[in-house]
């Protein structure tokens, strides 16, 4: 938008481009786009570093800009061409354009706002599970809540301080063998199960 500000031909205001003074539109112009770098910056970062509140700039920034160009659209669609001064291609062209740019933002935004939900809920996630994983007296919290969730992949380190007691090895055959009490003699059959062979 900055470089078709800079270059188009259709807009004559004066101002910066031709290398007068600065107008109200240059300043609107440089403070949208300031603004709207720094909100991607703080995008990329917050989605590198894993940190929802730096993605909410962009999100506002982007509401912002398809609320502008919805009210544009509507305002094409109102006045057509005679009060705009557009011919038919022009017309038809202007609606275009700002239809896709509006379509994709919003497709941007939902995509953008459902990965803030996401790492909102596995910061949650992450952090009920450390709870979870603190020990209590002494105890592992494997043996004080069995219904725990499993640990977070993303950090297992939680899970090494505390292990679960060891369990008793179970005994040598032959001391399992002599563990078993005595027989008593040949051990008798039901009569239900003794068929009646004739």
């Amino acid at each position: 938008m900055f470089a078709w500000y800079l270059t188009s031909s259709s807009i004559d205001t004066g101002g910066i481009r031709d290398g007068l003074a600065v107008t109200s539109l240059d300043i609107c112009f440089f403070s949208i786009c300031f603004v709207q770098i720094l909100a991607n910056i703080l995008l990329v970062v917050g989605s590198l570093k894993r940190i929802p509140s730096y993605i909410i700039p962009w999100l506002c920034t982007n509401a912002v800009f398809m609320m502008i160009t919805m009210i544009f659209i509507g305002y094409t669609i109102l006045f057509g061409t005679s009060k705009l001064l557009l011919n038919y291609n022009e017309y038809v062209t202007s609606l275009i354009i700002m239809g896709i740019i509006t379509a994709i933002n919003l497709f941007c935004w939902i995509v953008i706002f459902t990965f803030r939900q996401n790492l909102i809920m596995e910061a949650q996630r992450s952090s009920s599970v450390n709870f979870e994983l603190q020990p209590v007296n002494g105890q592992c919290p494997a043996v004080l809540m069995p219904n725990a969730p499993p640990p977070s992949y993303y950090e297992p380190e939680g899970s090494k301080e505390c292990k679960p007691p060891l369990e008793d090895a179970p005994p040598e055959y032959e001391v399992a063998v002599a563990m078993l009490p005595p027989e008593k003699g040949p051990v008798q059959r039901k009569n239900s199960l003794n068929y009646n062979r004739t």
